[in-house]
C-alpha cells in the first residue's frame, strides 16, 4: 500500500514539474533511440495498481519468454504501456498471435519507426523566401496572434535559450532520453521557428502565431547532420502528456507506417477537442498519422491536403541562429501557426469547423496554391476586415 501511494506521489510531480526539475520516474525506462525495433514489440494492458502491474509484466516475461526493456502509463486511455525484447523468438508473427489470444493483454504491435519530413540543404546562402507574405500573414495578424493558445511541438529538441523562442516556450518534455534536459535539435527548434518565434524583441524572425505559448514534447531524436527519428513508445508517451496537459494544438511534422496504438492516441487527443495537424509526406500519397480521419493534413498542396510554404523557409536553429528549411515539416509548421490563429480568436471551434476554413481559404499565390491565413480567419468571423487593401 505505501509503495501503491509513493508511485502516486511521484506521477503527480512528474506531470506538475518542468522537465529539468523532473525526478526520476517509478517506471522502467531507457532512452528511446536505444530501442531496436526489429526486436522489440509494444504491448498494452489495463491501468492497475502498481504492484499489481509488477506481476502482471512479470507472467507476462515468463509466458511469452521476453525481457521488459521499458513501460509507462498512458493515463489518457487508461492503460500501461509494456516494451518488450523479442531477441531469440524465431518467429514473431506467431509470437504476436500468441499474444493477442492472452487475457491479460490489451493491444499488442511491432514498435514502428518514424522520421521528420525535411529537405536538407548544406549551402548556408540559398535565396531568402518570404514565407510569411505567402500565408498573408501580417494582414492575419491585424486580427489574432495566436495570444492564449498553447501548442504542443512533437519534435527533436527545441533550443530553450534562442532568443526568439525562450519567451514562446511554456513547458519543455523529454520522451526519448532519461535525462533532466536535452542538447537543442535543429528540426524541432526549426519548426518551434516558424509556428511561433516572437515579435516582441526586435531581433531575428517572426513567427506565424507570435504570442502562442509552446509545449515542446521531445519524442524524436536528431543524430549529428541526419534527419529526425522517432519510435511509436516515445511518440505513444508524448501524446498521452499533450492530451493530459491542456494542449490546443498539436504540431507533428513527422510520419511513418500505421499504427494503432498511436491512432488510437490521436483518437483520445481529437475527442478531447485538439486539433492535431501532421506533415503529409514527401510522397503522393499521405503518411500516418496524416493519413487519420479528423487530422490536418499540409503539405505543397493538393486537394486532400492543406498547402503551405515548404521550400526554403527560414527558421531559428540551435545555438542563437538561423538556417533554411525545405519539406513537409515545414508546410505542417505554417498551418498550426494559421491554426493557432483561429483558436486564439474562436477557442470552440472544432475541427472540421477549422478544417473547412483553411481548405477554404487556399488562394493562387502565382500558380501555386497557398493557404491564406488572413482569410482563414475571415471564414470564421465575417465581420473581420478585408484582406487585401
Amino acid at each position: 500500500m505505501l509503495r501503491a501511494v509513493v508511485s502516486l506521489l511521484l506521477a503527480t510531480l512528474l506531470l506538475a514539474a518542468p522537465l529539468r526539475a523532473q525526478q526520476a520516474p517509478p517506471w522502467r525506462l531507457v532512452p528511446a533511440d536505444g530501442i531496436a525495433t526489429q526486436t522489440h514489440l509494444i504491448l498494452t494492458v489495463p491501468l492497475a495498481e502498481p504492484d499489481a502491474l509488477s506481476a502482471v509484466a512479470a507472467e507476462i516475461e515468463a509466458r511469452f519468454d521476453v525481457t521488459l526493456t521499458a513501460e509507462w502509463p498512458l493515463q489518457s486511455l487508461s492503460v500501461h504501456c509494456l516494451v518488450v525484447d523479442t531477441a531469440g523468438t524465431p518467429d514473431l508473427d506467431a509470437l504476436i498471435a500468441r499474444m493477442q489470444a492472452d487475457t491479460q493483454i490489451r493491444t499488442v504491435q511491432r514498435m514502428n519507426d518514424f522520421q521528420v519530413f525535411e529537405v536538407l540543404y548544406r549551402d548556408p546562402l540559398l535565396p531568402m523566401q518570404s514565407a510569411l507574405k505567402q500565408i498573408n500573414a501580417a494582414a492575419a495578424h491585424r486580427l489574432s496572434t495566436g495570444a492564449g493558445v498553447r501548442v504542443g511541438v512533437i519534435d527533436s529538441a527545441i533550443d530553450s535559450d534562442h532568443p526568439d523562442l525562450a519567451n514562446r516556450l511554456a513547458d519543455l518534455r523529454d520522451f526519448v532520453g532519461n535525462a533532466q534536459g536535452s542538447d537543442a535539435e535543429p528540426h524541432g527548434t526549426a519548426i518551434a521557428g516558424i509556428i511561433a518565434a516572437d515579435a516582441d524583441n526586435e531581433i531575428g524572425m517572426i513567427g506565424v502565431a507570435p504570442q502562442a505559448q509552446l509545449i515542446g514534447l521531445r519524442a524524436c531524436w536528431q543524430p549529428q547532420g541526419m534527419g529526425g527519428r522517432c519510435n511509436s513508445f516515445s511518440l505513444a508517451r508524448a501524446l498521452n502528456f499533450a492530451i493530459l496537459n491542456d494542449v490546443h494544438v498539436l504540431n507533428m511534422s513527422l510520419g511513418g507506417p500505421p499504427d494503432p496504438l498511436l491512432q488510437e492516441l490521436v483518437e483520445a487527443a481529437e475527442a478531447a477537442g485538439m486539433i492535431v495537424v501532421a506533415a503529409w509526406g514527401e510522397s503522393p500519397e499521405p503518411t500516418f498519422p496524416a493519413s487519420l480521419p479528423g487530422v490536418i493534413a499540409a503539405g505543397h498542396g493538393t486537394e486532400r491536403q492543406i498547402p503551405a510554404p515548404a521550400v526554403d523557409v527560414i527558421s531559428a536553429a540551435p545555438h542563437n541562429d538561423y538556417r533554411y528549411v525545405s519539406g513537409s515539416s515545414v508546410a505542417a509548421a505554417h498551418v498550426s501557426g494559421v491554426v493557432a490563429l483561429l483558436r486564439a480568436r474562436h477557442h470552440d471551434l472544432a475541427a472540421p469547423d477549422i478544417a473547412h476554413a483553411l481548405h477554404g481559404a487556399v488562394v493562387m499565390h502565382g500558380d501555386v496554391p497557398m493557404v491564406d491565413a488572413c482569410e482563414a480567419l475571415r471564414a470564421v468571423e465575417a465581420s473581420a476586415p478585408a484582406c487585401h487593401d
